[in-house]
């Protein structure tokens, strides 16, 4: 039960699964293809050979392997603090508040001792915390999720409810992290309740023209097919109720066929996550995992994916507003309730999603330090109770999270420099020498460096170049396989 808790806790990470929810409702196909990659990469990753077999445990591991896991799972930490400090600004707080919690609480359990064995409790917390307002959704909905997966399929399209927060007081979009305009497809009325600019791009025939609109406290301007709202959404908007929500897919069919995505970068997808679990799983000490831990582990990434599937249904069928502005993962856990609207247990609902959000943090935290602790065979596994590294690792993705930035593509980042840099010596072990093993991971890292920065330097790119710019883990982990084989080779003539 044990290792199973810790294996589940360290891929349980709440951005993953959000993510997954979140590509549900924006782009249907593509989420399920990272919810199956997410489901099946661990217990892929733990049956990939036998290491045990082929590489007896070292007195002690070799330094690279230590530093290049800490740094994945630094950057992991800075995902679900980013993710935090997100979800607090959307609400209205200030994102320093959810760092300073998330933060600070993890930190404070990575100097116990004792709370490797609290890794079970805070699963069960979570999962009951996650399940029952799922619950809600559904007896408000009062069908079941196939029913609901029907229902939303089969909508004309996609309109506010009179119950939107949208319509009912408005809300603004300067914390949204999604598409840069609202283009509408049918005349809205767009009201500002606290005044203030709209900047609108109105579409008549072939002519197109740039408006400032002044509006003074409740007063509204009229928006035609084609026109849309331009950035910065700093002002406060109110919309009409049963209007379509800009954004949105035209209807429910359009919603199921969703976005299915390219050969490559489901490939990319696939070995990201694939070989990344591989290095965040199987690193250090090989513990054998039973029958029955392999089952838990099983039956817990499966429930992950139903509850992700089930809450992007659900929230499309209950809150269709969520598309305004872009769907990210911080809009699907909004303590506002926007889909919980209309509960009586709205409020609880919500502190016990929050709640259940950060007993995962907290559970993956402790187990991504145990693999972390795993590495120091000397020292007893100290380096993960070591209070002053961890203050360091926190304090640095804590200060790193006052800048907005998207967890989802973090924990991309982190996966990927995990299966660049440490994939392949797990895979190809050699007990004799680890030279060639740390060389290899040098190589995978510095390509795989190089193209994630290229890609940000040059934005994005259409095709097989577009995919390997987005995981560069496809190029990296080649390039450290064949360094890897070279740094044999070499090493076996000499």
């Amino acid at each position: 039960m044990g290792a199973a808790a810790l294996i589940l806790a360290a891929w349980l990470m709440p951005v993953a699964w959000l993510e997954v929810s979140a590509r549900l409702v924006d782009r249907g196909a593509e989420g399920l293809w990272l919810g199956l990659a997410l489901t099946l990469a661990p217990l892929l990753a733990l049956n990939l050979g036998s290491r045990a077999a082929a590489s007896p445990p070292r007195e002690r591991e070799p330094l690279f392997p230590v530093l290049a896991l800490l740094l994945v799972v630094s950057m992991l930490l800075w995902a679900q603090i980013a993710l935090a400090a997100e979800v607090a600004a959307w609400a209205g707080g200030r994102r320093w508040i959810g760092i300073a919690i998330t933060a600070g609480a993890g930190w404070l359990l990575a100097g116990s001792r004792q709370t490797r064995r609290a890794v079970p409790a805070l699963l069960v917390v979570a999962i009951v915390s996650a399940t029952l307002p799922l619950v809600e959704l559904a007896r408000l909905a009062r069908v079941g999720p196939l029913g609901a997966w029907e229902r939303v399929a089969s909508q004309s399209t996609f309109a506010f409810p009179p119950s939107s927060p949208w319509v009912t007081g408005g809300h603004d979009l300067k914390m949204s992290r999604g598409r840069a305009v609202l283009a509408f497809d049918e005349e809205h009325r767009v009201t500002t309740p606290a005044g203030g600019t709209l900047r609108v791009r109105a579409v008549d025939g072939s002519r197109i023209s740039d408006i400032d609109w002044e509006l003074a406290p409740g007063q509204w301007v009229t928006l035609r097919p084609g026109d849309q709202l331009q950035p910065p959404f700093a002002t406060p908007m109110r919309f009409e109720a049963g209007r379509s929500v800009p954004g949105a897919p035209s209807s429910g069919i359009t919603w199921a066929a969703g976005q299915t995505p390219t050969w490559a970068a489901a490939m990319g997808l696939l070995v990201t996550i694939l070989l990344g679990a591989v290095a965040l799983l199987r690193s250090g000490p090989n513990v054998h995992i039973s029958r029955r831990a392999v089952t838990l582990v099983g039956g817990g990434l499966v429930g992950a994916f139903l509850w992700a599937q089930g809450w992007a249904t659900y929230s499309v069928l209950s809150a269709p507003d969520l598309w305004l502005g872009g769907v990210s993962a911080e809009r699907l856990l909004d303590v506002q309730g926007f889909a919980l609207r209309s509960s009586p247990w709205r409020r609880p609902l919500e502190l016990l999603l929050l709640a259940g959000g950060a007993a995962a943090f907290l559970a993956s935290s402790v187990a991504l330090r145990e693999r972390i602790g795993g590495l120091d065979r000397r020292g007893g596994g100290d380096i993960g109770r070591d209070l002053g590294l961890w203050g360091a690792v926190f304090g640095a993705a804590a200060v790193a999270s006052l800048w907005p930035a998207d967890p989802w593509a973090l924990t991309l980042l982190a996966l990927g420099a995990a299966a660049s840099s440490l994939a392949p010596g797990l895979l190809w072990p050699d007990p004799k020498s680890a030279g060639p093993a740390t060389a290899a991971g040098l190589v995978g890292l510095v390509v795989f460096g190089a193209l994630a920065g290229l890609a940000q330097f040059r934005g994005p790119a259409p095709g097989p170049l577009g995919a390997l710019l987005t995981y560069p883990a496809l190029a990296a982990v080649p390039a450290g396989a064949v360094a890897l084989w070279l740094g044999r080779r070499l090493l076996a003539r000499s």
